[in-house]
């Protein structure tokens, strides 16, 4: 059994007043300056990492470069973690980032673990001229890529995109025994593909049931693939606001209204209507006091095997006091009770109501499935 870890987790941009006003650079730069004061001040806090998702080409979501933002971090703060949820590899170059992946290592000095996706859907590959049928193989190609070059030495890498024979990657990248790549996971083969190469996962969105039977997959392939595995490999993502009691929270998320909800069919493709009613599942938010907040993630955390607990912290369009005073309280407040819970891991995680819910979590298969589009949405 081990403890669970808190994690701030971040999709930022201009809110859509801003965006419907007309925005222009001070607003960008109001914006990158709030976070850039507000994520160092988490390691004081007590949070125990961060991570950043990749999206393009959006004013809602304005981190296209998301190890940018960990070097940028990294040298204002001394003990935080960092991952991203994640680097899109269709959309890098993954000789590249498998380099940038080496230096973040060193600048961070080994606080820095890869983390990788397919990416938000087929918008952002459109944009650029990938055909949305390349998305998987383009994905499957660079972590391979990737594999290659944690293994170190010249790496060798031939298939449709990429044509490397014997090229050393330099700076190698140095992960310690107990780090991994982390990977954006919504379904049970995401989640055995991740389990079989020795990969953290992180889910999200999704139900608390369903969560844990695709957590339990990822117990039992990793079984099957002969891996010893704990909570620590597993990240619960979710919505998280916190403020100082119960009434006062929900009234101040209400009034910020939803990320998703305001960008529907934007940021988050979520047209489907099927998609959207996954996307604002009531078990994706955790809105209360310090002690509601944490009991409610606690439980969760423990129905999956989840050993790290990734708060998604501006979910909503927070005035700036409240969205500080949230992550105030997270850190000071909320993580103190998760560390103190304990999480045990293994095939027993999925949950016994997941087959009402549609999921065959011994076999990782769908029953009755909320259907996702191709490569829809990952993270």
């Amino acid at each position: 059994m081990v403890m669970i870890e808190t994690w701030g987790f971040y999709i930022f941009g201009l809110s859509k007043k801003v965006m419907d006003a007309g925005s222009t650079t001070e607003d960008y730069q109001r914006v990158f300056d709030r976070y850039l004061d507000l994520w160092p001040r988490c390691e004081g806090w007590g949070f125990d990492g961060l991570t950043f998702a990749e999206h393009h080409f959006n004013a809602s979501t304005i981190s296209p470069s998301v190890n940018l933002l960990v070097a940028a971090v990294a040298a204002r703060t001394t003990t935080l973690k960092f991952t991203t949820l994640g680097a899109v590899l269709p959309l890098n170059d993954a000789r590249r980032y498998a380099e940038e992946c080496g230096m973040l290592q060193y600048m961070t000095n080994g606080r820095f673990e890869p983390g990788i996706a397919p990416g938000a859907g087929v918008i952002e590959l459109a944009a650029i001229g990938i055909p949305p049928e390349e998305s998987r193989p383009r994905y499957y190609s660079g972590a391979d890529l990737l594999q290659k070059a944690m293994a170190g030495g010249p790496v060798t890498h031939k298939d449709a995109f990429y044509n490397l024979e014997k090229v050393p990657l330099e700076p190698p990248i140095r992960l310690r025994p107990d780090q991994a790549v982390w990977v954006t996971v919504l379904s049970p083969d995401s989640a055995a593909w991740a389990a079989e190469r020795g990969y953290r996962m992180c889910t999200a969105w999704s139900k608390t049931d369903i969560a844990a039977a695709v957590a339990g997959r990822y117990y039992e392939a990793a079984d099957a693939a002969g891996r010893k595995v704990d909570p620590s490999m597993l990240g619960l993502r979710r919505r998280v606001f916190v403020a100082d009691s119960d009434a006062l929270a929900q009234e101040l998320a209400e009034e910020a209204g939803d990320l998703v909800q305001a960008h529907a069919g934007t940021a988050f493709e979520s047209l489907d209507p099927a998609i959207f009613k996954m996307l604002m599942d009531p078990d994706d938010y955790a809105i209360g006091s310090p002690e509601t907040v944490a009991e409610r993630l606690i439980d969760q955390c423990q129905a999956g095997g989840f050993g790290h607990l990734v708060c998604f912290t501006d979910f909503g369009d927070f005035a700036e006091k409240d969205l500080y005073r949230s992550h105030e309280l997270i850190g000071t407040k909320v993580a103190p009770i998760l560390r103190k819970a304990k999480v045990e891991g293994g095939k027993r995680a999925a949950s016994a109501n997941v087959d009402a819910h549609g999921f065959d979590a011994a076999h990782g298969r769908m029953i009755n499935p909320v259907r996702l589009k191709k490569d829809e949405v990952s993270q």
